[in-house]
């Protein structure tokens, strides 16, 4: 799997788990735990590499799309891995960006106070990362400490990433993205499309297909969520992390379904060509193909505290609700209300002196109804991430409360819902 991560500013946010360079196959064979080959054992993937040649054959029969030269592959370990992508994280992310990322996750209560960014990221992906494609040395590997189980189906998966490079220059095609959430969504058209084609291969040699087949897309897209739940650092991490890790591979898939349901092989071909721009066309694909982009209404007015700067600000997607509405207020099923959503934004403003920030936060919703059920929804989760607060109506359409920490305003005006939070007393 391949976490990553809108109008485009000076601040706005440019990554949003830094995998803006690698493509990685976790759990490709929806196997046991990993172990460990013994060191004196010649590794299985020696073998598996054997297999490229057939594979590249059957990727082109399902895939209407074949390798333009040879695809360069090795096997890495563990630390070479982590190094790797230890050295594209740093490439990709100055230090203060990351500091402003954390801060944002904070500021909407999705991580702890100590939450260490980098680690978690880089032992989620040692943990169940089996392959990779590092596409901007255009170098395919195999990790030597995957089950030789699973070798075939990563290794697969990251040749339909080598093919797609081939045809569609994999490293321009993510940062064409002009912020988190439209590379979120490349990166979801990229996984999900390597997913979809690695089980579509593996359901041939069953003479079976997934074409025509939306439960059985649903099953393996519900059996990669369950996989990924067995691995102790993936279960134990903060749930936006694990959202934004697994969406590209499972929401990912059933989109590339969508489209090879609706415009067949072309579907492998229109996703570069028309990259998708938002996770709400992930997740609803209906709008990526009328070409529906939400539209984030206008910010909270407010007078700028004194000594308080804007250093961050962005869109706020569809999947981040839905992760937000699961991480504070549990796993009630609310896809009715989020498919409502039409479009959000947020600014985060600093006062670098003092460490006091304020987060500055609209979300427009399809109507007056879904918009006031979603503020009686973010007063609790408000209430929730700021120990201490309690909001208390000013009026129909306004509550607010404060803190130590500040101080925090919720308003509904028609099918928007604004608040400004942190604001000095």
């Amino acid at each position: 799997m391949n976490p990553s991560v809108g109008q485009p500013s000076l601040h706005s946010r440019t990554k949003r788990a830094a995998l803006g360079w690698i493509a990685v196959a976790l759990l490709a064979a929806g196997t046991a735990a990993p172990v460990q080959a013994a060191e004196d054992d010649p590794h299985p993937a020696l073998d598996v590499f054997q297999q490229i040649d057939s594979m590249l054959e059957e990727l082109k029969d399902i895939m209407g799309l074949g390798p333009r030269r040879p695809i360069e592959h090795k096997t890495i370990s563990k630390a070479s891995f982590r190094k790797l992508y230890a050295t594209r994280m740093k490439q990709s992310q100055k230090p203060r960006e990351l500091e402003r990322e954390l801060l944002f996750l904070r500021l909407f209560g999705l991580v702890p106070e100590d939450f260490d960014y980098e680690k978690t990221v880089l032992d989620l992906l040692s943990e169940q990362a089996w392959a990779l494609y590092d596409f901007k040395q255009r170098e395919l590997y195999l990790a030597d400490w995957a089950p030789a189980e699973a070798l075939e189906y990563a290794l697969l998966h990251e040749l339909v990433h080598a093919i797609d490079d081939h045809h569609f220059n994999l490293l321009k095609y993510v940062e064409g993205a002009r912020e988190s959430e439209g590379e979120l969504a490349r990166l979801a058209a990229m996984e999900g499309q390597a997913s979809w084609v690695m089980t579509e291969w593996a359901m041939r040699s069953s003479e079976k297909t997934l074409e025509g087949n939306r439960l059985l897309a649903i099953a393996t897209a519900s059996a990669t969520r369950f996989e990924a739940q067995q691995f102790p650092v993936y279960d134990s991490t903060p749930l936006y992390f694990r959202e934004v890790l697994i969406f590209p591979y499972t929401d990912g898939l059933l989109f590339q379904d969508e489209l090879i349901r609706r415009l067949g092989k072309d579907g492998f071909k229109r996703v570069f060509e028309q990259p998708p721009e938002t996770t709400q066309q992930i997740l609803q694909p209906s709008l990526y193909l009328s070409g529906v982009v939400p539209a984030a209404p206008p910010l909270p007015e407010h007078p700028l505290p004194k000594g308080f700067k804007r250093v961050y600000d962005g869109t706020f997607g569809q999947l981040d609700h839905r992760i937000l509405l699961q991480h504070h207020l549990g796993d009630e099923e609310r896809g009715e209300l989020l498919d409502r959503w039409q479009g959000a934004r947020f600014e985060i403003y600093e006062k670098r002196r003092t460490g006091e920030s304020f987060l500055s936060y609209a979300v427009r919703w399809q109507d007056s109804d879904a918009a006031r059920e979603y503020y009686h929804l973010y007063r609790q989760i408000c209430e929730r991430k700021r120990p201490g607060l309690a909001l208390v109506d000013s009026g129909p359409d306004r509550c607010e409360g404060s803190t130590a920490a500040g101080r925090v305003v919720l308003e509904i005006d028609d099918n928007v819902v604004r608040s400004v939070e942190g604001l000095p007393l």
